[in-house]
């Protein structure tokens, strides 16, 4: 049973009509350009506080390393942000990253890594591979998890599968929250998903898709699109979805390949619920922190 908060909220997004805005010619470039000009969140009072907080430049960009004061945890999270490639950080992922410092004393790494459509996906993985091989020279990569939301989901999926690719350390752990892992969006069900979802469309979807590719290039190639790249190898993963996403589909299809290579993936379908509800102040947001602290806790058998 979804929570009278959560539809709350939910109806609030549906009848501000952010879906269709979003989706008019030209809105979208606007929204870009005002988010671009605006720059990413910084962290907020509570992990000024908490935390010894180090800005750094990795490859020109901004890159965060949040070390809570009260030390006692090995576990550090390599975080990517959603906002489809193209949208900066916001302080609804600050809050977030303050839930999972609290709850676990882990230290975490936020890379602002280079934006669609002035940068394409080759730059931003340039910098995120840079960011993550510091990352293992500073904590190891047996205490790494690296989790992301949305584009941050597919990002965090891309770069763990281009690692084993390369044959580099790969983290311990990764935790994908309703992961953008394909940008053909192509999948049939998706048509029936969209009239469900509130925020994303299968136009849009294709849209921030073709800004993160260079001309020419097949939406479907990896790691642009790392839902068709081969998932045996990789660490343990969970992943969450709500029942009413158009990317749905896309932890649905990553679970089935998980299953038939023989990849460990625990999905979580919340019924009811949209994207990146995790993120939200609801009650369905505060179960699923509750099984992402259970399994960065438990080690590995």
């Amino acid at each position: 049973m979804i929570s009278l908060r959560a539809r709350f909220l939910f109806f609030l997004v549906r009848i501000s009509g952010l879906k269709d805005r979003l989706l008019k010619p030209g809105r979208d470039e606007k929204f870009i350009a005002r988010d671009h000009a605006r720059g990413p969140a910084t962290p907020g009072r509570w992990l000024r506080k908490h935390c010894d907080i180090e800005q750094v430049e990795v490859n020109g960009q901004p890159l965060f390393r949040l070390n809570p004061r009260a030390k006692g945890s090995s576990l550090h999270i390599f975080y990517l942000h959603g906002g489809g490639y193209a949208f900066n950080i916001v302080s609804l992922h600050w809050h977030f990253i303050r839930k999972l410092i609290r709850r676990t004393g882990a230290s975490v790494t936020v890379p602002i890594y280079p934006l669609s459509p002035e940068n394409k996906w080759d730059v931003s993985y340039a910098m995120v591979m840079e960011a993550f091989e510091q990352a293992v020279s500073l904590h190891g990569a047996e205490n790494i998890v690296v989790m992301g939301d949305s584009a941050g989901g597919g990002f965090s999926l891309g770069l763990t599968q281009m690692l084993r690719n390369q044959r580099k350390t790969l983290p311990d752990k990764l935790v994908l929250l309703s992961p953008y892992l394909d940008q053909t969006a192509a999948d049939s069900t998706q048509v029936e998903l969209e009239k469900t979802d509130i925020l994303i469309s299968i136009e849009g979807i294709r849209r921030l898709g073709s800004w993160w590719m260079r001309d020419g290039e097949d939406p479907a190639m990896f790691p642009a699109s790392p839902l068709f790249e081969t998932v045996d190898g990789l660490p343990p993963m969970l992943v969450f979805a709500g029942s009413d996403e158009v990317l749905l589909a896309d932890a649905l299809r990553l679970k089935q390949k998980g299953d038939q290579e023989g990849a460990e993936i625990e999905l979580k379908v919340y019924d009811r619920m949209q994207h990146v509800w995790m993120l939200l102040p609801i009650p369905e947001a505060k179960r699923a922190l509750n099984e992402i602290v259970d399994f960065l806790l438990t080690a590995k058998a």
